[in-house]
């Protein structure tokens, strides 16, 4: 199906933005964002039917495959890494601020019912994980929705921060290497290195299997 179809589709099955209570104008300017944050950032295919995710079609999307599959193999030896993400509200999200603990970095779009989906398992899931670990969702669309993050975060009534992506990871060019489809779940230990990433809406046994496993490496 043609890209073009396949936005069409997803304005029209997401009308109600997965049973969001937003305001008028803040329905419109998110529903807006999946036409425009798919032009801007060059999304290829969104998996409605089986819930599964969108892509954002990278240059090369077989290097990108392959990197994101080598990176994922060495994730648990890797050095911790370093990211900053922020909001409109001033709230952030950064290697300084989750180091520690476990943490699980959620990279969605707000216009995605796939993302909403696994949103809602993440935040089931974190407030009762002992030991208590850190969650965020890091939204990747341009950044002129912003300022609507902090709405979105109380619609879906989130225990934990909604951010933007920066510029770098964007490109594929930052730490997290190229976010080849949302939503994608990065899991970091406590050291903050990469020891599981998972995409689609993961099943909530699955989650808690990553967070275990973060949890048991060693500092």
């Amino acid at each position: 199906m043609r890209t073009s179809s396949v936005l069409a589709s997803a304005v029209e099955a997401r009308a109600d933005l997965g049973g969001l209570r937003l305001n008028g104008v803040l329905r419109r300017r998110l529903l807006g964002s999946l036409l425009l944050g798919a032009v801007g950032l060059g999304l290829g295919s969104l998996c409605l039917g089986s819930l599964g995710c969108v892509s954002t079609s990278p240059p090369s999307a077989s290097d990108a495959s392959a990197a994101l599959g080598s990176a994922s193999a060495s994730s648990a030896r890797s050095a911790p890494l370093e990211f900053s993400f922020a909001s409109a509200d001033d709230v952030m999200v950064s290697s300084a601020t989750t180091r520690g603990r476990v943490t699980v970095l959620a990279f969605v779009t707000t216009y995605d019912i796939a993302s909403q989906l696994v949103l809602r398992r993440l935040a089931e899931v974190i407030v009762r994980f002992v030991p208590r670990a850190n969650a965020a969702a890091i939204v990747v669309e341009a950044p002129r929705y912003a300022e609507l993050l902090p709405a979105y975060r109380d619609s879906m009534q989130l225990p934990f921060p909604v951010v933007m992506v920066d510029f770098a990871t964007q490109q594929g060019q930052g730490p997290f290497a190229w976010i080849e489809r949302v939503p994608t779940l990065v899991v970091l230990d406590r050291s903050g290195r990469e020891v599981a990433r998972r995409q689609g809406s993961l099943p909530v046994g699955e989650l808690e299997k990553d967070l275990t496993l973060a949890s048991g490496t060693p500092r």
